[in-house]
This record gives C-alpha cells, sequence and structure tokens, in this order.
C-alpha cells in the first residue's frame, strides 16, 4: 500500500489557488489536480481498510478469549437470571459479527484497488462514487441484520429476568405473562437505543470522516472535468 502523503489538503489548495491564478495562455496542467486528488482517494479508502482490520482482529481476539478462557462476561447470579441457555444464543451470535468484518474488509479491499489503478478522472469518478454508495448500503443492512438478530434475543433475556428474579406470590399467571412482555419490550427498547447511539458515533464519525473526504474529492473531480 502507499504510505500516506503529507499534507495533502493543503498541498492541493495551494495547487488550486495557482491554477486559478495562472493567466489564460499559462493554464496550469489539470492531470496534477487529478494525481493530487487520486492519492487523496487512495489514502482514505487505505485507512477504512486498517479499521476493517482491526475490526476482525478484535473480534477474533474476543471470540478467542470467550472460547479458550471458559469466563463469561456476566456473573453467576446474571446468568440465572438472564438464563443460561439464553445467554449462549447470544453468545454465539456475537461471533457472527465476524462474518460482518469479513464483509467489509473484502469490500474496501476490493475497491482500494479498483481506485489506485483508476486513472483517468472518469474512472476515478465512477470508482468513488460505487465505492461510497456500497459501504453505505453495507452499514445500513448490516445494522439492520443486527437488529433482527439481537432483540429477539434481549426480549427473551428480559423475559427470563423478570420470571427468575421476582417474587410472584400475589399474581395470576395472566399478570405474570404480561409483566414479562414489558419487561422484554424494556430490555428491546434499551438494547435499539444503545445499537442506534453506537452506530451513530461508530460508522457515523469514524467511517463518515472518510467517506465525506471521498464526496469532496468526487466534487473537485466534477470540477477538473468541467
Amino acid at each position: 500500500m502507499n504510505d500516506k502523503e503529507p499534507n495533502i489538503n493543503d498541498e492541493l489548495d495551494d495547487l488550486k489557488s495557482l491554477w486559478k491564478s495562472q493567466p489564460d495562455e499559462k493554464n496550469y496542467d489539470k492531470e496534477d489536480i487529478f494525481k493530487m486528488i487520486h492519492r487523496k482517494s487512495v489514502n482514505s479508502v487505505q485507512w477504512l481498510f486498517i479499521i476493517t482490520i482491526i475490526e476482525f482482529l478484535l473480534g477474533i481476539l474476543m471470540s478467542l478469549w470467550s472460547i479458550f478462557s471458559g469466563q463469561k462476561m456476566y456473573s453467576p447470579e446474571t446468568l440465572d437470571a438472564i438464563g443460561l441457555e439464553t445467554y449462549s444464543k447470544f453468545e454465539s451470535i456475537s461471533h457472527v459479527g465476524l462474518i460482518g468484518s469479513v464483509l467489509f474488509i473484502s469490500v474496501t479491499f476490493y475497491y482500494y484497488r479498483k481506485i489506485s489503478s483508476a486513472l483517468s478522472v472518469n474512472k476515478l469518478m465512477q470508482t468513488i462514487m460505487r465505492f461510497r454508495k456500497t459501504i453505505m448500503w453495507l452499514i445500513i443492512c448490516w445494522v439492520s441484520f443486527s437488529f433482527i438478530l439481537i432483540i429477539p434475543l434481549v426480549m427473551e433475556m428480559g423475559e427470563n429476568t423478570y420470571l427468575n428474579t421476582v417474587n410472584h406470590e400475589n399474581e395470576t399467571l395472566e399478570q405474570m405473562r404480561l409483566q414479562a412482555k414489558k419487561t422484554a419490550w424494556i430490555f428491546a427498547g434499551i438494547m435499539i437505543g444503545f445499537i442506534t447511539i453506537f452506530c451513530a458515533i461508530y460508522y457515523g464519525i469514524i467511517y463518515g470522516i472518510f467517506l465525506r473526504r471521498l464526496g469532496r474529492n468526487l466534487k473537485e473531480l466534477k470540477n477538473i472535468e468541467n
């Protein structure tokens, strides 16, 4: 991979200023502008690729620690409350997160290669647009998939917690079921809020930084193309 170019933004701004200030008979070569934007684009996708690799390695380490240490994330009392079988399902689904990391790694590496080899303004524009759309849709699909998998299990944890920790002597069977359902929805609401905030911060800030940079690069490419 190419090393990160220092002060590329400053160099590009200076180059653009020089280009605009040139007399009509001495227009600055737009090929130099394209090369700067190309390097910036490669650099942004390269960093996204590095981030996805880190995600994958962290997921592997957590999975291996859980498997070989035999230790649980929760105390024995908590496990008794939510149910060991339910927790085992939740733990198994957490390993599925590695699939998401592999998808992101594959997409970013594929487009890193495509953007690195894009040697024309039009080709680079098309590749950046496809990459941004692909990543955005991948994030949407992965977050939706996480909701579909996790929320039912969290609701099951909520029901079990109510049934296993509350004294039911003064409740009818119907009252107990209704309260268990309410607790399940409270757990689900908390988890939905947590996932939403986490994804907004993580994908919105970390991924968003590089996707916005690519969006600016796309605008610059359109300018030099016109």
